[in-house]
This record gives C-alpha cells, structure tokens and sequence, in this order.
C-alpha cells in the first residue's frame, strides 16, 4: 500500500475455501488479538481491519513510508462448526516523493586553480532529501552540457573536462577576473522526482575558457 492514502483503502482480499456447502461453507474472517511473527514488523491489528464475511482486508490508517515500512498480522477463517484456518499477512508500505531536495547553500563559489588539468576536481556542491528509500537517493546533474565543466551524479563534485590551458603570454586580458556560471539540479533516480537547482559561480581567470584565440 502507497503511503499518503486514506484510511479504508483496500489493500487485498483474503480468500478461504471450505469443501463443505450450506451454512458450515461459510467462513467467517477475523484478525486474531495475538501477532506472532516478525520483531520488525508493526503490528497491524489496528492498522487493518477484514470484513467478516467477504475477507477485504482495508486500511484503518494513513501510513508514512518514514515511520513504518512494514505491518503483520494473523487473520482467521472460521465456519460454522468452529473449524478454522489462518493465514500471516504482510503489508509493505511503499513511498512518494514528498519532500523537495534541497541544496545546502543555494549558490556555490568554486575557482579554477592555474595549470588545473583535465579530471581535476575543483569544488563540490552538497543536497539532501529527507524522503526515505529510492526517493530520497539524490543524483546530481547539469542543467546545461558545459564544453569545459562536468559533475559526478553521484558525488556531486565538479570537476574539468579539458586542461586549464592557460592564455599564451601574461597579457593584461589573462588577468582580468572572469567568471562562469553554471545550474546544478539534484533529484532522485525515479522519473517522477522532484527537481532543485543551485547556482555555481566558477572563478576562471587563470584559464581560456571562453576566449577567443588570439
């Protein structure tokens, strides 16, 4: 069952089958006082409720995949001659993406040092999420391809694509401060995350990123 949901949501039907006919074929569900099972697991004599006489097994909560992942309980059939069958039921809560990523500074100040060389990493950009599970996995990426900057999804650090290459001669336009600018976007791996954005500022004075030849 999805986290989020209202109570009295469905989540299965439990079936019994008795060979007899007449009234001694008809069952009669019931969940049992006493959850054996799993330390784990939560227990689900009030989280689930089973209709007596159909066996649908519904929701008595609105669940939050942070709190509880998982619920047991023991469910019994009965007839009417007090013969009886149970059957242990588990109940996996599943997650949303409920919570935006969010990027511990919202901008980000890095330099590229002179002589840098291809592969080099030159500062790391930081976001979490406090969804739990798939969803609070968080991959970092480029808004934009950069000819000369790129970022580990995984780690978040930015690093070179080409050497530095440092402008021929010491002219006045080497030493003259530029900048870069560049969109991060954190999300997790599921198609439907949702999405932050940082902006990193990449002091790239002591490099031709940029330039025209000269």
């Amino acid at each position: 069952i999805r986290e989020n949901l209202p109570p009295g949501t469905l989540v299965t039907t439990l079936r019994a089958i008795d060979a007899d006919t007449g009234a001694f074929g008809e069952l009669r569900y019931m969940v049992l006082e006493q959850v054996m099972g799993d330390p784990t697991m939560g227990d689900g004599r009030d989280a689930f409720a089973v209709n007596r006489s159909s066996g649908e097994l519904r929701s008595r909560l609105t669940f939050d995949y942070e709190r509880a992942k998982a619920f047991q309980l023991l469910v019994r059939a009965t007839d009417a001659g007090n013969a009886s069958a149970t059957v242990t039921v588990r109940v996996l809560v599943t997650g949303e993406d409920e919570y935006d990523p969010i990027f511990l500074s919202p901008s980000f100040n890095f330099e590229v040092p002179e002589g840098a060389r291809k592969g080099q990493s030159i500062g790391r950009v930081l976001a979490t999420d406090e969804d739990e599970g798939a969803d609070g996995v968080v991959l970092y990426a480029l808004a934009k391809p950069s000819p000369y900057f790129a970022i580990n999804q995984t780690t978040g650090i930015i690093y070179l694509r080409v050497d530095s290459q440092p402008q021929a001669g010491a002219g006045r336009a080497k030493r003259e401060p530029r900048e870069m600018s560049l969109e991060v976007q954190a999300r997790s791996p599921l198609p439907t995350s949702r999405v932050a954005s940082a902006q990193v500022t990449i002091d790239v004075t002591h490099t031709s990123f940029g330039l025209a030849p000269d």
